[in-house]
C-alpha cells in the first residue's frame, strides 16, 4: 500500500513540473516583424511584439511586414 501511495505521489510531482516547463517554452508575443530591407535573403524575423501597433510603428520601410506569431500559444489581442 504504502508503495502505491509512494508511485502516486511521484506522479503527480512529476506532471506538476512537467506543466511549468512546457508553458516557459511557449512564445509569449503574439506578433513578428520580418525585415524586408534583404531582397536577396528571406530576412530577419522579430517576434518581439504584443500588439499590432507596436509592430507596425517598429518597422523601417515599407518592405518590412507584420504578422501573427504561428507558434503563439496564449490568447489573442
Amino acid at each position: 500500500m504504502k508503495t502505491i501511495i509512494a508511485a502516486g505521489v511521484l506522479l503527480a510531482a512529476g506532471f506538476a513540473l512537467a506543466i511549468p516547463a512546457s508553458a516557459q517554452n511557449a512564445p509569449t508575443y503574439q506578433y513578428c516583424l520580418l525585415d524586408g530591407s534583404h531582397p536577396n535573403t528571406a530576412g530577419m524575423v522579430l517576434c518581439r511584439y504584443e500588439t499590432l501597433a507596436q509592430c507596425m510603428a517598429s518597422r523601417n520601410s515599407f518592405n518590412d511586414t507584420c504578422y501573427v506569431n504561428p507558434q503563439y500559444g496564449g490568447r489573442r489581442k
